[in-house]
Formats: C-alpha cells, structure tokens, sequence
C-alpha cells in the first residue's frame, strides 16, 4: 500500500504525457479525452490513497506537483496552442517565407498558449506554499482549468463556433485563464467535513447544477459551469473563508 500512491501519481504523469503527444500528432481527441479523464482520477485518488495509507509527506507532495505540470499546465498550453494555429505551424512559416504574409506577428500567435502553462507553473508553486488553500482554494486550481480549455479545444474541433475560430478571443481566453490560475481569488473546494446539507450546501447545489446542465449540454456545459463555478465562489467569499477557518 505504501507504493500506491506514488504508482497512481506516476499514472496520472504517463496518461498526460501519452495525451500531450497525442495532442501534437493530431490523434483522434476521444482518445485524449480518456487520457484525461484516467489523470484527473489517478490524480484525485493519489492524494486519497496517501491518507489511507498513512504515507502522506513531502516526496508525494513534490512528486504531484510534477505530475501535475504535464497534465494540468504543458496538455492545457498545447490545447491553445493548437487553437491558435499551431498544429499548422509549419505551413504558416512556410507561407511566411514566401512573402504571403505581411504581419510577421500572427506566425507567433500560438506561443502565447503556452502561457498557461507557465501560469500553471506558478499556481502550483504557490499552492504547495500557501497552506490556507488547504481549505479552499486561491485562484482557480489546475485540473479545473484544464477541463475548461480541453472542452473548448472539444468544441473547436467538433463544432462550428465563430468565436473559437477567432485568434484574438482565444488570446483573451489564454490571458484570461493565466491570470485566473494565480488571483489571489477564495474559491470553493470540494472537501466535505461531514455529509450534512447545512454544512456543504454551496458543494451540493453546484454538484446540482453540474449534473443537470451536463445531462442536457454535455460538453458544452462545462464553459458554463466554470464561469458559475466563479461566480459562487465570488458570492459567498465570507462565507468560504469563514468555513476554512473553521476548519483550521
């Protein structure tokens, strides 16, 4: 039992490893969606395993940040990478060189994805520093982040959306997710202290919404969810702060 929780951290690093390549090779992205969801479980049980296991400390402490930059900081980057052109980056020098283009700066546009992965350095960073994010979260947390760029990456390759056609929203996206991962922003965690509806009840309605708006959206609800997700969290901050210093 001592090994399991660094062997699923370790799985949840080869399934987002697996998935970046994936990403760069134009696979099929039902199959890095699988890869994605397999490392947002390995991830979520890593940490439960530990407590199970009474092996919590440092080295997996450590040991998941790294995982979870691959994961949840390079997959996202190259996600938007991808959006903003990417993917057809070769050509777009090609054509550069051969003097089609006359701004020189669109061929660099999608480099700026990878700001979200250096942002989602710096959120790690901080979370593995601020022990108050113990109780709820500052910024938005990595895995959710990623979920919102997969599903916009999701719905750029399936769906027709003028929006997500256009480089500078998704340049407004990426800034918008960068700063979003280090706001010095209370947001609510999902950590129960018991099964009561009292104590949990902002965890319960948003599960609530969750489910409903993905029964009938499906994929398309999670940009949704995410934007309530923050809204909540900015409604009800006394109160989030309040129940983690309760906590404490």
């Amino acid at each position: 039992m001592k090994y399991l929780p660094n062997t699923l951290t370790l799985a949840n690093l080869l399934c987002g490893s697996i998935a970046c390549i994936l990403t760069i090779i134009k696979a099929p992205i039902e199959y890095i969606l699988i890869l994605l969801l397999c490392s947002l479980i390995f991830d979520f049980f890593d940490g439960f395993a530990a407590r199970l296991a009474k092996v919590s400390g440092p080295f997996g402490k450590e040991l998941d940040s790294l995982a979870d930059i691959v994961t949840f900081g390079v997959l996202p980057g190259l996600f938007m990478f991808t959006m903003l052109g990417g993917d057809d980056f070769y050509s777009r020098i090609s054509t550069f060189s051969n003097g089609f283009i006359h701004n020189k700066y669109i061929v660099l546009f999608p480099f700026f994805g990878l700001l979200i992965t250096l942002f989602s350095a710096l959120r790690l960073a901080k979370f593995n520093l601020d022990e108050e994010q113990s109780y709820y979260f500052k910024g938005l947390p990595t895995p959710a982040n990623t979920i919102l760029i997969f599903s916009l990456y999701y719905l750029h390759k399936n769906h027709t959306y003028l929006l997500l056609d256009n480089s500078w929203f998704l340049l407004f996206i990426t800034a918008l997710s960068s700063y979003l991962l280090v706001a010095n922003i209370p947001l609510l965690a999902f950590k129960f202290k018991n099964l009561t509806w009292k104590d949990n009840s902002l965890v319960y309605s948003f599960l609530i919404i969750c489910i409903v708006l993905l029964i009938f959206l499906k994929i398309s609800a999670i940009p949704i969810l995410i934007l309530i997700y923050l809204i909540l969290s900015i409604i009800f901050r006394k109160k989030i702060i309040s129940n983690g210093t309760k906590t404490t």
